[in-house]
């Protein structure tokens, strides 16, 4: 399941949420055709500044966030707050305007573009895997890991490529 939430940041009202999550999907739904959205159509609202999708391909789960904020300095700002506490941050290359690894071998992304900051989560279930009973524990833990990377790694490239109005 992919689950994408758009957040509102104060004066940001005037975003068409019901059009920007429609560009989305129909991006989303195009470069990545095999992810199933879950939801026949967006929920939220303007007073609640959150629309929310959910998405799926078998086993694999994805959940990303855009917050919209007022300003670059804002977006900015945020992403410092959201790291403040994470000791490893990796910086990530390619991503938008900058992006991280919150923690070395996690399963998040943080990507800022202009005034978005989009969240990019991932969760695997390799147990579930038609081959699961086949592999070592091992091999399960590296499975799970180029999984979560290559996830992660996929809608990060989409969610850089997608048009955002500023």
């Amino acid at each position: 399941m992919i689950l994408v939430v758009l957040a509102l940041g104060v004066g940001q009202e005037k975003v068409d949420l019901a059009g920007l999550s429609e560009k989305i999907s129909s991006q989303i739904q195009a470069k990545l055709p095999d992810w199933k959205s879950m939801s026949p159509h967006t929920s939220g609202t303007l007073q609640s500044g959150i629309v929310v999708q959910a998405w799926c391909v078998p086993h694999r789960n994805v959940q990303v966030a855009i917050a919209i904020r007022e300003s670059v300095e804002a977006a900015k700002k945020e992403i410092r707050s959201y790291l403040q506490f994470r000791r490893e941050a990796q910086i990530l290359t390619g991503f938008g305007d900058e992006a991280f690894a919150p923690e070395p071998n996690g399963y998040q992304y943080v990507l800022r573009r202009g005034l978005y900051v989009i969240y990019i989560s991932t969760v695997v279930y390799i147990e579930e895997d038609a081959d699961a009973l086949s592999l070592t524990e091992a091999e399960r833990r590296a499975r799970e890991r180029a999984e979560v990377e290559r996830i992660l790694k996929e809608f990060a490239i989409q969610f850089s490529a997608i048009e955002l109005p500023d």
